[in-house]
C-alpha cells in the first residue's frame, strides 16, 4: 500500500487556505447574526432578485420624495417667518399713520413718516430673504432678489407721479394706484423675480404649491403703503400739510388692509404646510413597510447564523492547534 504525502510548502498553502475560508465563514455568520440579513442576497433569493430590485427602486424614489418634502417644509416655514417678521415691523405703524394723518400735527407726523420710511427699506429686505441658495419670493428666478432696492422703487414711483402731473393728494393717490396696477409699473420695475414656479412633487401621489411670489397683493399693498409714506417723508410729492396728512392716512389704511392680506397668504401657506406634513408621514410609513418586506426577503435564522459562527470558530481554533503542533515537529524529535 503506497502512501501519499505533500511537501512543506504545499501543506503551508493548504493550511493558509483553510484558515482564510474559516475566517470568512465566521465573519459572514457574525455579520448575518448582527444585521439579521443574509450576506449573499443572490443565494438567499435563489437567483431571483426581481422583487428585491423592485423594493429598492421604490425605496429610492420614496427617499427622493421625502427629501423634496423636507425641502418644501423648510421653505414654507421660512416664508411664514418672513411674513411674521413683516407683520411685527408694520403692526403699529399703520395705526400711527392713521392717527398722525387725522390729527395733522406736524411734529408727530414727521416722526411717524420717518419711521415708516425706515421700515420700508427693512420690509423690502425681508421680502428679498434667501433660503439657502434660493430667493423665497422671486418665483422661478430664485437666483435673484424678488424686489428691486427701496431707492429704485421710490425713484420709479416718483417719476410716475411727476409724469402724471399729479398736483393734489387725490391725483397722487391715483398715480400711485395706477403704477402699482400697471404691468409696466410694479410688475416690471419693482418686481425683478420670475413667474411662479410649478407645483412640487412631494410624494408619488401629491403635488403642492409653494410658489408664492412678491406679485401677491399681500406684498404689493404692503410695498405701496410704505412707499407712499416714504415719499411723503422725503417731500418728493405733495408738500402741502393737507396733502401730507391725507396721504399719511391713505398709507395707514393700506397697511391695515395689507395685514389682512398677509394673514390670508399665511393661511394659504399653512394649507401647503399641512399637505406637506401629511405626504411626509405617508412617505415614511410606506418606506417602513418596504423595509419590513425587504427584511422578510433577506432575513436569516439567528439560531442558524449563531451555530454556523460557533462551528467555524471551533474549527478555526482546532486548525490553529494543529498548525502549531505541526510547526514543532522535526526529524531529531522523530529519531528520539
Amino acid at each position: 500500500m503506497s502512501l501519499m504525502s505533500i511537501g512543506d510548502l504545499a501543506q503551508n498553502l493548504m493550511l493558509r487556505r483553510q484558515t482564510t475560508a474559516l475566517k470568512l465563514e465566521s465573519q459572514t455568520a457574525a455579520k448575518e447574526l448582527s444585521t439579521g440579513q443574509a450576506s449573499d442576497t443572490v443565494r438567499q433569493l435563489r437567483g431571483d432578485i426581481s422583487r428585491l430590485a423592485g423594493l429598492e427602486t421604490t425605496q429610492t424614489r420614496l427617499s427622493a420624495f421625502q427629501t423634496a418634502a423636507k425641502d418644501a417644509a423648510m421653505t414654507t416655514s421660512a416664508m411664514q417667518q418672513v411674513l411674521s417678521n413683516v407683520s411685527r415691523m408694520t403692526q403699529d405703524i399703520g395705526n400711527s399713520l392713521l392717527s398722525a394723518g387725522t390729527l395733522g400735527e406736524t411734529g408727530t407726523m414727521n416722526a411717524v413718516l420717518q419711521d415708516a420710511d425706515q421700515r420700508f427699506s427693512a420690509v423690502i429686505s425681508s421680502f428679498n430673504t434667501r433660503f439657502g441658495e434660493e430667493s423665497l419670493f422671486a418665483g422661478a428666478a430664485s437666483d435673484r432678489p424678488a424686489l428691486a432696492s427701496a431707492e429704485d422703487i421710490l425713484s420709479a414711483l416718483e417719476n410716475a407721479i411727476i409724469a402724471a402731473g399729479a398736483g393734489t393728494a387725490e391725483a397722487t393717490e391715483t398715480a400711485i394706484d395706477a403704477w402699482f396696477e400697471d404691468p409696466a409699473g410694479y410688475e416690471s420695475i419693482a418686481y425683478v423675480g420670475g413667474p411662479p414656479p410649478g407645483e412640487r412633487m412631494i410624494s408619488p401621489d401629491d403635488r403642492v404649491e409653494i410658489g408664492f411670489t412678491a406679485l401677491d397683493p399681500a406684498f404689493r399693498n404692503t410695498v405701496k403703503a410704505l412707499a407712499t409714506a416714504a415719499l411723503v417723508h422725503r417731500e418728493n410729492i405733495s408738500a402741502t400739510p393737507q396733502a401730507r396728512a391725507q396721504l399719511s392716512r391713505r398709507s395707514g389704511e393700506l397697511l391695515m388692509q395689507s395685514q389682512a392680506e398677509r394673514a390670508a397668504l399665511a393661511g394659504r401657506i399653512g394649507i401647503s404646510e399641512a399637505r406637506i406634513d401629511e405626504a411626509s408621514t405617508r412617505n415614511e410609513s410606506e418606506s417602513n413597510a418596504l423595509q419590513v418586506l425587504k427584511y422578510d426577503l433577506l432575513g436569516v435564522d439567528a439560531y442558524d447564523a449563531a451555530t454556523r459562527m460557533e462551528t467555524a470558530q471551533n474549527q478555526l481554533e482546532t486548525l490553529y492547534a494543529v498548525t502549531a503542533r505541526l510547526s514543532r515537529l522535526s526529524l531529531v524529535d522523530f529519531l528520539r
